[in-house]
């Protein structure tokens, strides 16, 4: 089992996994809120949200079809404190939390709701899992800078000195036996938040991440695999696995001796 660090640097953290879309999935809400109920994930919230889709074909000869707006639900459910949440769209099932402890019990509470899906739904196949890391690199004692904490090589020129620095970003995509790592690390000045795109829906940031505004970098880890495979749990565990094995190698190459020494 993975060593929960003392000051674990992770703040964020979000698995989602894809499968053959359920269109009717309103009427199995009342089981499997019944079972997240059990399993102590209470807060029960529905949200409906204009999607816009676009026509596949054209229209008449000449002229362009017009896109559609159309109206789709997606449901959440909620621990007591507000720190972690299944979120429940027509096509996947993600798994989010700020209050991590190791990826071997995120990762069961993760396969225990797809499985808790799976026995309302009897979902077919899976067509892609994903994975993402936020941790946020805030250097604390008097003299110590991010150059103590992060590689050169993800720095780039944030550190001069020169001019006021609005941000800097190293992004870095690579293909892995597992399937894609995107790692990006973001310096700016100000309070550690999230990006834009899970800042509607994801739980409470621990405190200590955001009581300071400073200098400080966040390396966000993303990884993911897409392809169609028959729906099975275990075959998801492993791929979870393969995953998280290519998150901490990434992050482990990003962030110095200085910086695990100073969270374990």
């Amino acid at each position: 089992m993975g060593k929960k660090l003392t000051n674990a640097p992770v703040y964020y953290t979000v698995a989602q996994v894809r499968f053959n879309p359920v269109l009717d999935l309103d009427g199995y809400i009342p089981a499997i809120q019944s079972k997240m109920r059990e399993a102590h994930f209470t807060d029960y919230k529905k949200e409906v949200f204009q999607q816009l889709v676009l026509p596949f074909g054209g229209g008449e000869q000449g002229q362009m079809a017009a896109p559609t707006i159309t109206p789709q639900s997606r449901y959440q459910f909620g621990d007591i404190g507000g720190r972690s949440l299944f979120l429940l769209e027509a096509n996947a099932l993600s798994f989010q939390t700020t209050n991590y402890d190791t990826f071997e019990t995120f990762s069961e509470i993760l396969l225990k709701g797809l499985g808790m899906l799976h026995d309302a739904l009897r979902l077919d196949f899976i067509e892609r899992i994903g994975l993402r890391y936020l941790d946020a690199v805030q250097p604390s004692k008097a003299g110590e800078t991010l150059r103590e904490f992060l590689v050169p090589e993800v720095l780039g020129l944030a550190l001069r000195g020169e001019g006021q620095l609005q941000h800097s970003v190293s992004e870095t995509i690579v293909l892995t036996a597992a399937g894609q790592l995107v790692s990006r690390v973001l310096i700016r000045h100000g309070q550690v938040g999230l990006p834009m795109e899970l800042g509607g829906f994801a739980p409470t940031i621990d405190p200590r991440f955001t009581q300071s505004e400073s200098l400080h970098a966040i390396v966000d880890t993303d990884a993911s695999i897409g392809q169609r495979e028959v729906f099975d749990l275990t075959k998801v565990r492993e791929q979870m696995t393969a995953l998280h094995s290519e998150i901490a190698k990434s992050f482990n190459a990003t962030v110095t001796d200085h910086a695990r020494a100073s969270w374990a």
